[in-house]
């Protein structure tokens, strides 16, 4: 069934109806939006103003096409009789343009409106220097509205505008419309027996998450993280139960991550996946390191690892340490991998390292013993924390991109290693 707010064709179209519609149909929620988002105080209670989309006050309505040629704001809040107005206006795959605020605050004051506020709403930060001294123009990003919508979910034309937000924003994602900015703002993974699993919906928090780490200070200083690196190029696997993507270590990058460490983050149906991934073809240092430096000494290391994990194991008690080793094969390009074999186990079985489960130093043997003697088979393998939907509660918080990091910061002694 269509959506009741998919009405126009275009993003910007669409977004300003569904929050339009929203601040039509609850009047509270507009004397929330005026007051909390717009920062104005309108002449009259709510209840007495006027709401549009995509029209001129006091004029018939015009088509989509129409609007767009005559330039006509995507918004109006306004009273006829106060001579007062809020223009709205809305990006999301172009820019916000200086030029364009001047003409509809003009053509505001042409339609006889004596004070004119104007809110633009994009899906990336605006340089400010224009609103410097401008106390009638607030200009915000759309993820900034998000928030504000997710602070009010006992309204249902909040929670429902918020939810159109998100499921807008993983079509564009899915169609690759956006090049830069969002429409919302990471706040915790949700899926749960009751929130099933999908895979727009995984995507589009991946990539919110990922943007948030590319900007944690933590990871750039402690770990080495380039923040400017680009990810995955494209991220397929609709049919699948797990999107990932990556960001890269601080060094040459000519010949891609598939030669090189990274961290990897995958999102699948069961649970979070927060790894350090030694991929098939590393070459270099990393290689020597982890040849060199023998499976005793390297078991000391993970026994560090596990160390530097306690403090987020004790927070999220259903988080598991973990060594992953998987070797795979590919039909054709674009296929499925086929698994040929995968030994996964706590790194607290290591001996040395504390707590339970039982030790068993026979796992690390296996997995590093193919590692150092791969014999040419596609072999990668990764260390890291695993989250369980089921049992990390935490996860569905906007807090668990601390979660991820901290996973990852734990994880120090053998990114050192392997840099």
């Amino acid at each position: 069934m269509r959506n009741v707010f998919d009405q126009y064709s275009q993003p910007e179209n669409r977004l300003t109806h569904a929050l339009m519609t929203a601040l039509h149909e609850d009047r509270g929620l507009l004397a929330l939006f005026l007051r909390e988002i717009a920062g104005v105080k309108p002449p009259v209670a709510a209840t007495h103003l006027s709401v549009l989309v995509q029209q001129l006050p006091e004029t018939p309505p015009v088509s989509e096409d129409e609007a767009e040629r005559r330039g006509i704001p995507d918004g109006w809040i306004y009273s006829v009789e106060e001579e007062w107005c809020v223009v709205v206006e809305s990006k999301v795959l172009i820019r916000l343009g200086a030029d364009q605020i001047e003409r509809h605050r003009r053509m505001a004051q042409r339609r006889g409106f004596t004070r004119v506020f104007v809110v633009a709403i994009t899906t990336e930060e605006v340089a400010r220097q224009r609103v410097a001294g401008d106390r009638r123009l607030r200009i915000l990003e759309w993820r900034d509205v998000y928030v504000w919508l997710r602070r009010h979910p006992d309204r249902e034309w909040a929670r429902r505008t918020a939810e159109y937000l998100e499921v807008s924003e993983a079509r564009m994602i899915m169609d690759q419309q956006f090049v830069r900015g969002a429409l919302t703002r990471f706040s915790g993974v949700p899926f749960s027996d009751d929130h099933p699993y999908t895979y727009l919906e995984a995507k589009r928090i991946l990539r919110l998450v990922l943007d948030e780490l590319r900007g944690r200070k933590d990871l750039r200083d402690r770990l080495g993280v380039d923040p400017d690196a680009p990810g995955r190029g494209a991220i397929t696997g609709s049919r699948g139960d797990l999107v990932w993507d990556y960001l890269s270590l601080r060094g040459d990058t000519k010949k891609g991550f598939t030669a090189r460490p990274h961290l990897s983050l995958g999102v699948s149906r069961r649970g979070l996946g927060v790894m350090v991934t030694i991929p098939d073809k590393v070459e270099g240092r990393a290689r020597r390191a982890l040849r060199e430096i023998e499976e005793p000494e390297f078991a000391k290391l993970l026994v560090r690892v596990v160390a530097n994990l306690k403090p987020l194991l004790r927070a999220e008690p259903g988080a598991v340490p973990i060594l992953h080793a998987q070797q795979r094969r590919w039909r054709h390009r674009r296929a499925k991998a086929d698994m040929d074999a995968e030994i996964r186990f706590d790194l607290r079985t290591i001996p040395g390292a504390k707590g339970q489960p039982k030790k068993q130093p026979l796992w690390l043997t296996a997995a590093y013993g193919a590692f150092v003697d791969k014999h040419g088979s596609n072999y990668e393998f990764q260390i890291g924390v695993a989250f369980d939907y089921a049992k990390c509660p935490g996860l569905r918080k906007a807090s668990a991109v601390d979660l991820i990091a901290r996973a990852w910061l734990g994880c120090k002694p053998f990114i050192d290693l392997v840099r």
